[in-house]
């Protein structure tokens, strides 16, 4: 039986281009552990160099990338281009302390790893509240 699924060639070119520049691309594993004193995320990006590993925090999300040269360029001239590549997003869950988030590379296992610690002020958090009357 034939298949009569008609692939349009751009998109079979795109995939092409995305699966060959800078050798191809592995896809990264990302692992969330829950711990006594917070959460551990390990990260395995093969073939991404730790050097290249960037982590920002913006609000409420943590996003792990790296900079993907996007053509190389001769010795001498100008600055390379290149372009973000997102490993992953991930959503910091509730009770965690965004402030003391840390990240070090364990490069035995060749993985990242990220501590977020829980904010233990905030799960005995109390207060009464005065309502003001007029």
């Amino acid at each position: 039986m034939e298949s009569k699924i008609k692939i349009p060639r751009e998109m079979l070119m795109h995939i092409d281009f995305s699966n060959t520049i800078n050798g191809g691309i592995s896809e990264p594993i990302v692992h969330l552990e829950k711990g006594t004193d917070g959460y551990e995320v390990t990260v395995k990006a093969p073939g991404i160099e730790s050097e290249d590993l960037q982590l920002e925090i913006v609000k409420d999300k943590m996003r792990l990338y790296h900079l993907l040269p996007i053509f190389n360029q001769e010795k001498g001239g100008e600055e390379q281009w290149k372009t973000i590549r997102f490993i992953s997003t991930l959503a910091i869950p509730d009770g965690v302390d965004a402030d003391n988030i840390t990240a070090r590379y364990d490069s035995e296992k060749r993985q990242l790893v990220l501590f977020l610690p829980f904010n233990h002020q905030q799960d005995d958090f109390r207060r009464k509240v005065d309502i003001e009357r007029w």
